[in-house]
């Protein structure tokens, strides 16, 4: 739907909320907080306030005047800006999700910089991410975990193949419009190879591997199976992970099937290899329980 935003402020602005942002009759932005512009193409986003801040960067909620759409401006930390590895992996990201078309995955928008600031624009996603989002059932978790496999399908299935590595529950957002998982946030994202890269997991939901640099596309499977436990427990995997078997233990999730334990354990065992092999097999072992 495209917007009606008004560019003019008018007297009705007057009367709202003073936490308001927008005019509720007009929908003037009534809070601004100036423009960013891409040298390169002057394209202008008007930066309404911040969303959210994270270990290497700060997102914002800007209003893109090319599209008349709100989307989301990711802005690498200054502190970080001033690495080679940091500004490395967010150029990554940027031409990641340039490369990738899929319903599951944010649109591209744009990517510049400005006086030492480094700025990715991408589509806004309106929804809940997995951290607050309650599934009404063990058949929704496990087909938002089914849903996640898929778009993971279709990143692996690149050539080379792509590594999410960090699927986590506020990673993955349930779209309100449509009922569909979205997966954000590459700035972790790698080309599948044999080359160590950088150490990159998140305690708890990360594969062992990841934390040796040695990513697999079992890694973003492993991700799959701890989010899947904190769907069904609402807890912290790792409070279930025993380091001296290198496993999960699982003995506390009576209240699930079995079988579906079993592909909770097979889908987060310590060696790659002992997971299912592929995305397609991971969905292939949930679909019983959807």
């Amino acid at each position: 739907m495209t917007s009606t935003r008004s560019m003019v402020r008018s007297a009705c602005c007057d009367q709202n909320p003073k936490n308001g942002r927008f005019c509720r009759t007009c929908g003037y932005l009534i809070v601004r907080q100036g423009f960013l512009e891409n040298p390169d193409n002057n394209n202008r986003y008007e930066v309404i306030g911040p969303l959210a801040q994270g270990g290497m960067s700060t997102t914002y909620l800007v209003y893109n005047c090319q599209t008349d759409r709100l989307a989301v401006l990711k802005e690498i930390d200054a502190d970080l800006s001033r690495k080679a590895k940091a500004r490395e992996l967010f150029l990554r990201e940027a031409n990641t999700l340039a490369a990738l078309n899929h319903p599951g995955i944010p649109k591209f928008y744009d990517y510049f910089t400005t006086d030492n600031s480094y700025y990715l624009v991408m589509e806004m996603v309106h929804g809940s991410t997995l951290e607050h989002a309650l599934p009404a059932s063990i058949a929704q978790a496990v087909g938002w975990m089914i849903e996640t496999c898929e778009v993971l399908s279709y990143m692996h299935g690149h050539n080379p193949p792509i590594i999410h590595r960090d699927i986590k529950p506020a990673n993955l957002i349930f779209r309100f419009n449509p009922s569909k998982i979205t997966l954000i946030d590459f700035g972790a994202v790698k080309e599948a190879s044999n080359r160590q890269g950088t150490r990159i997991a998140t305690p708890g939901y990360g594969a062992p591997e990841q934390s040796q640099g040695r990513p697999c596309l079992q890694s973003d499977i492993f991700g799959v199976a701890t989010t899947l436990m904190y769907l069904l427990t609402r807890q912290y995997p790792g409070k279930y992970y025993e380091p001296r078997e290198r496993r999960f233990i699982l003995d506390s999730f009576d209240f699930l099937p079995r079988p579906l334990i079993r592909v909770l354990s097979a889908a987060s065992a310590f060696d790659p290899l002992a997971r299912p092999k592929d995305t397609q097999a991971m969905i292939a072992a949930l679909r019983p329980f959807a």
